[in-house]
């Protein structure tokens, strides 16, 4: 249990993107070796070489030192040690105190300098960082005098470190993207199943997906087109077996509305007239409920052109239906899957309504359609039931009974088809809200 929890905690920090993972798993490690390979050589190499440099220099400030003291204290003595130790070289009866306030300079060179110093010299030693000249200067007592020793910055220090430094970062940037490209490279196949799994599960066509990556990516994908093409065999089958029953069904019935012609009593010839009809109708639902699942291909049509001819069809021309176009980017969407849809909310809206009103609006990333009617709506607690097959309510809008329950089940596969979705809420015409949201292609 114990580290099942260290195992959840672990993962909420883990980031939820494969390639995110996969190049945290190679860098991880590679950013710990690079900073052993730095560690080491700030400890041991840069360090000493440091060392080696302010070494030299302390040599020289010590070799000065005793040539001044041998020799007579005069400028030409000065300028010739000078000469012989590349070093500029001051003599104070006195000790300067303006180096007595520089006395305190961190950082690792001065620190090493200091080092070197200490182990020479031993009175008090001052050190100055001379910025604006780049520049050091070191004060020494010696005996009674106080020696200045001034000398460039450079000869303490190295530049070797910043190339080293400049070579890590740029190698192992170049290591990290080649790295990148090569995860990316390994988990697009991957990608790639996954957007065909989600497009063939809403229906579309995926003949385009094609075999590749890894042997395990490969075997997954095998598997993906086994199961797809006997999904699609189980469908066409089903879709020929509902067609057959269909078709050996309405024979029947044209035979039974045929007989009925010949009875006399008026209410019986209607009742039975009314039956024969809903059992057409029912029939056709479930056919077209059965080619949800099967591939549509027609040409696009803009959904506001799609909605004004709908709405002048010779079914809908007397309803009374209004639309609002609050925006329109000249979006298009698959024309028979559209129609459709629409169709299908509209004859669900008109059998409970009296007023019905679609609002439309479209931009370049989205297809919005709200349509909004003044019938008895549909309780809460029932607005993702009614998206069940056959399932049908009967308290609120399904008082007629000829209702089969798959209009709205129909209209949310044909939604999945064309990234699709359908919300039902309170209207404020006072009926039911049916909310299409179609992402553009």
């Amino acid at each position: 249990m114990f580290y099942g929890l260290i195992d959840m905690k672990i993962k909420n920090f883990l980031p939820q993107n494969l390639l995110a993972r996969a190049s945290l798993i190679v860098i991880f490690p590679f950013i710990m070796f690079q900073l052993i390979i730095l560690s080491y050589y700030y400890n041991s190499l840069w360090e000493r070489t440091l060392h080696q440099l302010s070494r030299s220099v302390v040599q020289e400030i010590n070799l000065a030192s005793k040539l001044i003291n041998e020799e007579n204290e005069t400028d030409t003595s000065l300028a010739l040690i000078e000469k012989m130790v590349g070093i500029e070289v001051s003599l104070y009866s006195e000790r300067p105190s303006s180096l007595i306030k520089d006395n305190e300079n961190k950082g690792v060179i001065f620190k090493t300098l200091r080092q070197e110093l200490e182990n020479s010299f031993k009175d008090e030693i001052y050190i100055r960082n001379l910025d604006e000249i780049n520049k050091v200067a070191v004060l020494l007592q010696v005996d009674e005098d106080f020696m200045e020793f001034i000398f460039y910055k450079k000869r303490i220090t190295t530049s070797r470190n910043h190339i080293f430094l400049g070579w890590q970062i740029i190698s192992s940037l170049i290591l990290m993207i080649i790295s990148m490209l090569f995860l990316k490279n390994q988990i697009k196949p991957i990608i790639n199943l996954a957007r065909a799994a989600e497009s063939f599960g809403k229906g579309q066509d995926v003949s385009d997906f094609k075999i590749s990556g890894a042997a395990e990516v490969r075997l997954a994908s095998t598997e993906f087109l086994k199961m797809k093409n006997r999904i699609i065999k189980q469908i066409d089958q089903r879709s020929l077996m509902l067609a057959g029953v269909s078709h050996d069904l309405k024979t029947p019935l044209t035979r039974i509305r045929l007989q009925t012609e010949s009875i006399k009593e008026v209410e019986i010839k209607q009742s039975l007239n009314e039956e024969v009809q809903h059992m057409n109708e029912m029939l056709n639902e479930y056919l077209e409920f059965s080619s949800t699942e099967k591939q549509s291909k027609s040409e696009n049509i803009n959904p506001v052109e799609a909605i004004l001819k709908i709405r002048n069809d010779i079914n809908f021309r007397e309803k009374n239906i209004e639309i609002e176009v609050t925006e329109d980017n000249n979006s298009f969407v698959n024309a028979n899957i559209f129609n459709r849809i629409i169709i299908n909310i509209l004859n669900n809206s008109t059998l409970y309504s009296d007023h019905i009103k679609i609002l439309i609006e479209t931009n370049n990333q989205l297809i919005k359609i709200c349509i909004h009617d003044n019938g008895p709506g549909i309780p809460d607690e029932e607005k993702e039931n009614v998206f069940k097959p056959f399932y049908r309510i009967d308290k609120s809008r399904n008082q007629n009974n000829t209702n089969s329950g798959l209009g709205l089940s129909i209209t949310r596969s044909l939604l999945l088809r064309i990234n699709g979705t359908i919300e039902l809420d309170n209207s404020y015409l006072g009926g039911l809200e049916v909310r299409i949201k179609i992402e553009n292609q």
